[in-house]
């Protein structure tokens, strides 16, 4: 009964795992999540239950007990996957056949190598007992290999023996099957039938044990091909790098091709960086690593590394997260991928080096039981409110008064915990920010770092009420109400359908776009709304590709079903009357097009949407040869060269400074900053046409002047744009910060707060 007692058991196990897993919407079906949460929870219970039987059945052919432990092992897999196949009839699946193949790939194969492990432990060990325990010990000790790779290496992505697939960070929700994956798992398949056949080879069912020496010997040529493929499989172990397998810090570092080194950084960049803009981003971020220790008053001499990649295919595919931006802080590293200058993020993710000082554990963050147990609330927090992020023109403060008046703030006791993860992912971050920003201007600075060395907040219902009666007084305008509602109308991923379906369809949706293709734009759109019917992004889409092609009855009805039924956020209304507008501009339909930009001109909508569309009703209201201009600039999706020369014609019709703007920022997106100067300096004197492009003016200006070491009268230009939002502030004081580090090599930094509490301790 012993033997058949462990299989139930494992059974039971297997069983309750899938019923719970069947109530977390992510995990509910096959898919890389619930395959990467088998393949750490049953191979252990297999490799035992195949211990077990070997060492009951010892006169067994050696094939019998190998066919049988594997036997054994994928059906202790197969019941929680045909529980979670069930639950897809409530919880729907999108994509069946690839999770099905994720299950496959990633769990029946560690389930099917840990029953091999597990005949092999049971045949070798004599002691009945202890075979089960070691069996089991090893589809374990893999998995903490897994965990020593992810913490020892620049890897986000983990392969894993038995476990299978770890693809990174939850929220990069672009996952797919890299061929890296199938390379991997192909070793693996050869692993277990090489085991299989190796101990055949050596077992002798008649003294019950492994026969190294005489059934070696008879077997020779079996014994001989099975320990060379045996070697095949280390080998691929020892070429990981090259195969895809894994990543270490020197082979990034040779990948990018570049490494420049700073007062407070280490960069490693893409080689053909240029010299002027790899010295701006080694000076960016040594100025944000001043700018973090001067705050938070932690002085640590060690640097901080950080890895810029190409982009985020790139940074997908060697360290495996690609949208996501990360940072390890027990390594003091940040991965990141090229962007605008200065980084929008980068500030954000050196935090969290910095913060490394303060933290405790293995893993140096904020975490109880010494650390182990990491608290994102309390990392992601302070990380947002000493870089003060801002998100869509509102800082954290705006975005959770926001929250609070729409009874959609998240209990500090919810977002100070280990629960932050499975909240919204805007809601989550600004929040906690806002909370540990009010944390210091009430408390001290001293008081947040001895919060993240704990992993908790002390007083923190007490914390809580201060803080919301703090954002009762925090000013925020109906336009900033109606650009947060698109972001807070987003859920966790964790609720979420379909959301690795739903992001590569989105994926595709751009392409589409890109690729001007309506048909296939309404096709993808169709299917982005098969799956999330409240999809307002897929509808306002589809409004333009329907338009475009001609289907104008059914853009109308799209667009009505938007703003009536929908009950979609402003934003996306307004984005939806943006793609109608300019399909009716491509159409020639003129009039119709202007009264559509007029009335987007009303709807809340971020600064750049809304320049945007005052720039698209100012060219319906030109002459034809400036409108026709700027219809090959906003819309004919020209190549940076050519919106150039258009600007620049554009600029010999017009009185004002228009295309000498649009010009400028052309030639600052390709970092010719001495060039767009002048556009800009001319600009400002011939005037532009509204108030919104005289503040991104005055912006632009800013920028280019301290990318030219004007730093007086870039911090004049900063003081200038300082009084248009509480966002535009926050800009101009990180800005002028930013001018007094290049001119002192120091700063003195200080966070915005509270009026009534004291000044945060630096």
């Amino acid at each position: 009964m012993a033997p058949l007692f462990t299989f139930r058991l494992s059974a039971g196990f297997a069983a309750v795992v899938g019923v719970a897993l069947a109530f977390i919407p992510l995990l509910a079906v096959h898919g890389v999540e619930s395959a990467l949460a088998l393949g750490l929870l049953l191979p252990p219970w297999v490799a035992a239950t195949a211990a077990s039987y070997t060492s009951r059945h010892r006169h067994l052919r050696g094939i019998d007990l190998i066919f049988r432990a594997v036997g054994m092992g994928l059906l202790i897999w197969l019941i929680p996957v045909v529980l979670l196949a069930l639950s897809a009839l409530r919880t729907r699946q999108c994509a069946p056949g690839e999770g099905l193949t994720f299950m496959v790939l990633g769990p029946a194969l560690g389930c099917a190598l840990a029953a091999c492990t597990g005949v092999w432990v049971g045949g070798a060990v004599g002691l009945q007992r202890l075979g089960p325990w070691l069996a089991a010990a090893v589809p374990l000790g893999a998995a903490l290999l897994g965990l020593w790779a992810f913490y020892s290496t620049p890897a986000v992505y983990v392969f894993g023996a038995f476990a299978g697939y770890f693809p990174g960070a939850i929220y990069d929700d672009l996952v797919r099957i890299p061929s890296r994956y199938l390379t991997y798992r192909a070793t693996m398949l050869v692993a277990v039938l090489t085991l299989g056949v190796l101990f055949d080879a050596l077992w002798d069912p008649d003294s019950g044990s492994l026969r190294f020496r005489n059934r070696g010997r008879a077997r020779l040529g079996t014994v001989a091909v099975s320990i060379a493929t045996l070697g095949l499989v280390v080998a691929s172990y020892w070429q990981g790098e090259q195969l895809g397998h894994s990543v270490s810090e020197e082979y990034l570092v040779e990948r990018l091709g570049k490494t420049e080194r700073g007062a407070h950084c280490v960069v490693h960049m893409p080689r053909e960086t240029l010299p002027e803009d790899a010295d701006r981003l080694l000076e960016d971020c040594d100025f944000q690593v001043e700018r973090a220790r001067s705050l938070t008053g932690l002085s640590s001499a060690a640097p901080v590394t950080a890895y810029f990649f190409r982009n985020q295919n790139e940074k997908k595919g060697l360290i495996g997260v690609g949208r996501t931006l990360i940072a390890k802080p027990w390594r003091r590293e940040v991965y990141l991928q090229m962007s605008s200058w200065p980084h929008p993020v980068l500030g954000h993710e050196v935090v969290h080096a910095v913060l490394e000082e303060a933290g405790r554990g293995p893993f140096a963050i904020a975490g109880t039981l010494g650390g182990v147990v990491p608290n994102p609330g309390i990392v992601e927090g302070a990380a947002v409110a000493i870089a003060w992020d801002i998100r869509d023109d509102l800082d954290p403060d705006q975005w959770s008064k926001i929250m609070l008046d729409r009874n959609e703030l998240p209990r500090a006791s919810a977002v100070m915990s280990v629960r932050f993860s499975a909240l919204p992912a805007r809601r989550a971050y600004m929040a906690a920010g806002s909370l540990m920003h009010f944390l210091i201007a009430t408390r001290g600075m001293d008081a947040l770092l001895q919060t993240y060395h704990r992993g908790r907040v002390p007083d923190l219902e007490a914390l809580e009420a201060g803080w919301h009666a703090y954002l009762e007084s925090v000013p925020v305008t109906p336009t900033e109400r109606g650009v947060a509602e698109v972001a807070l109308a987003r859920p966790s991923i964790f609720s979420s359908v379909c959301p690795h379906e739903l992001a590569k369809l989105r994926a595709d949706l751009a392409g589409d776009a890109a690729a001007r293709d309506d048909a296939r734009t309404i096709e993808t759109c169709r299917a982005i709304m098969d799956i999330e019917e409240q999809e307002a992004r897929a509808r306002a889409t589809l409004v333009g590709a329907l338009a475009r092609e001609g289907r104008d009855a059914e853009a109308l009805a799209t667009l009505d079903g938007l703003r009536a039924t929908m009950n979609a956020p402003k934003p996306i209304v307004a984005a939806a009357l943006e793609q109608y507008a300019d399909a009716q501009w491509t159409l020639g339909n003129l009039a119709e097009a202007d009264a559509l930009y007029g009335e987007l001109l009303e709807l809340p909508r971020t600064d750049g949407a809304a320049r945007q569309s005052e720039v698209k009703k100012l060219a319906l209201e030109a002459t034809e040869p400036e409108r026709k201009l700027l219809y090959e600039i906003l819309l004919g999706r020209s190549p940076s060269p050519v919106v150039v020369s258009l600007a620049h014609s554009l600029a010999a019709l017009r009185d004002d400074g228009l295309g000498q703007y649009l010009e400028a920022r052309q030639l600052m997106g390709a970092r010719r900053y001495a060039l767009a100067l002048s556009l800009l300096q001319e600009a400002e004197q011939l005037g532009l046409p509204s108030v919104r492009l005289e503040r991104e003016l005055s912006r632009l200006l800013g920028i280019t002047f301290f990318a030219l070491g004007e730093y007086g009268q870039s911090a004049a230009a900063w003081r200038a744009r300082a009084g248009a939002s509480l966002a535009a502030q926050a800009e101009a004081q990180r800005w002028l910060e930013r001018i007094e580090y290049a001119q002192t090599r120091a700063v003195s930094p200080a966070l915005p707060g509270p009026s009534s509490a004291p000044r945060a301790a630096p």
